[in-house]
Formats: C-alpha cells, structure tokens, sequence
C-alpha cells in the first residue's frame, strides 16, 4: 500500500489548467523532492494532497483512502494524519513559543481548542510540548513570543508543532524560501533528521538545487502542471533538473512562450 498516491489528476481555475493528469505514487518513509519553477503547479498539487484545495478530476489515495470519496469528517481525520510545514511558518507571532506548539495537538484534542489552550492542557501535553521543542533546540525559548525570534527560529518552532501532531506524512512547502542560506541548511538538516527518525513520508518543495540533491531519495519534477521527471538519486543530473526552468515552465504560458524562468541553484 503506497502513503500518498495521485491518478489522472485534473485542476482548473477558469480558464487555466494548473494539473494536467498527474499520476505518481510515495511509498511510505520515502522522501521526496517535489521541484519546478514559480507557476508549475506545485502549490496547486500541495493544497490538494492536503485536501484544502478540490480537484476536477482523478483521484488522491492517502494511506489508500480517497480524498474525492471520503465524508467531511474522513477527510479531517486524513487531515490529521498530515502535517504541514509552511514556508512562512504560519505561527501566530504575539502567543509564546510554548502555546504555538501546543496548538499542534488540536486535532486529536477531545475538548477542542479549549483542551489546547496552555491553562487547560493536561500535563501529559505539556511535557510533549517541551519534549518537542527539545528536539528542536528551542526548550529555553518556551515563555518567548512566537514574534521574537529569528526566522530560523521560527521554522523549527513550526517543525516542532508539526511534532506535536504526530503526523505519518510530512507536507513541506518551500521550508526555506524565507531564511537566509545557513538558517536553510540548518533548517533542513534538522527536518530531514526528524523525518528520517520517526520513518516519516515526506514530499518537500524546494527550488535551491543543490540542497535538493543533497537530501532527496527521489525527485518529482513538474513542468507546466505535468510531471516531466520522477526518478531517484544517483539517476539523474543536476543539469537534467536543471531542464526543468527551462522553456514553457508554467502553466498559465502561451504555446510559443520561450522564455526561461529565475534558476535558485546557489548552495546553502
């Protein structure tokens, strides 16, 4: 039984077709790089593996079970099962450290947000917050304002609420797009190592190649909402995923659109 696995998928937003049957399966524990340039589709694909975004046509099996066919409640329950690590964090920056991780048990909480609200939380809770902010390095940051810290600091606030969750597949949206090259890196070692320890299934978006190359197993690139690459480490080029900047890149292109795309391949 494959984690996550995407047949014939179809999007449109009016006129422009953003997925353009789509069709690749992620084994459990796998890690996947998901690359392409700004206007592919990527985010598209993201949103709707997660369920926030409905699709056309095809289908999304997750733990082999549908997104299309599921209930609403069946659809938060696989909701719960995936944790989603944002580029821009998503914290809310004047509640402290200590409650936004907090905030990563709502959905398995039985009083709601009431039971994750930091004077209510039992203490079993409490003790996994601080447990998951001592996987990040962050325990002496607990009392802090989400809002101080850096934004290194921030992400991995964000990886531990991701944690706190107990997710079985990881969702990571451009986890380093906002951060400057030594926090990427540091940011991405340490999501690789969580994932990797905790047999996570990831899929990661990145447009910084060379990180890409360093962590990926496999690589999933999409051009102009279809997949143009799937293969694994040690089976492809930089210079091949290079390819995938190059020429009609997007999806909302005209046909003799020949321009080439920004290339972030720079190494943290």
């Amino acid at each position: 039984m494959s984690e996550i696995k995407v047949s014939g998928l179809h999007k449109s937003f009016g006129k422009v077709h953003v997925l353009r049957g789509l069709d690749f399966e992620v084994q459990k524990g796998e890690g996947v790089i998901l690359l392409g340039a700004n206007g592919c589709g990527k985010s598209t694909l993201m949103r709707s593996i997660c369920g926030l975004t409905p699709t056309d046509q095809g289908e999304i099996l997750i733990q082999d079970q549908s997104l299309q066919k599921a209930s609403r409640r069946k659809v938060m329950a696989m909701r719960n099962k995936v944790g989603v690590v944002f580029q821009k964090f998503n914290l809310v920056g004047n509640l402290s450290v200590f409650q936004n991780v907090l905030y990563g048990a709502l959905g398995s909480s039985r009083w709601g947000l009431l039971g994750c609200m930091g004077p209510f939380a039992s203490q079993e809770k409490r003790e996994k917050v601080m447990a998951c902010l001592e996987r990040v390095s962050l325990a002496d940051k607990a009392d802090r304002k989400a809002e101080e810290l850096s934004g290194g600091q921030q992400q991995r606030v964000a990886i531990a609420r991701m944690l706190m969750q107990e997710p079985e597949i990881v969702l990571a949206d451009e986890p380093i797009a906002s951060l400057d090259p030594k926090s990427g890196q540091e940011v991405m070692e340490l999501l690789w190592d969580v994932v990797q320890e905790q047999g996570l299934t990831v899929i990661c978006t990145l447009h910084q190649l060379d990180i890409a190359l360093q962590y990926g197993e496999r690589f999933i690139g999409m051009k102009a909402g279809q997949v143009d690459i799937d293969a694994r480490k040690g089976a492809i080029t930089k210079a091949e995923l290079e390819g995938l900047y190059r020429g009609q890149v997007r999806v909302d292109a005209p046909e003799n659109w020949k321009g080439v795309s920004e290339l972030q391949t720079s190494a943290a």
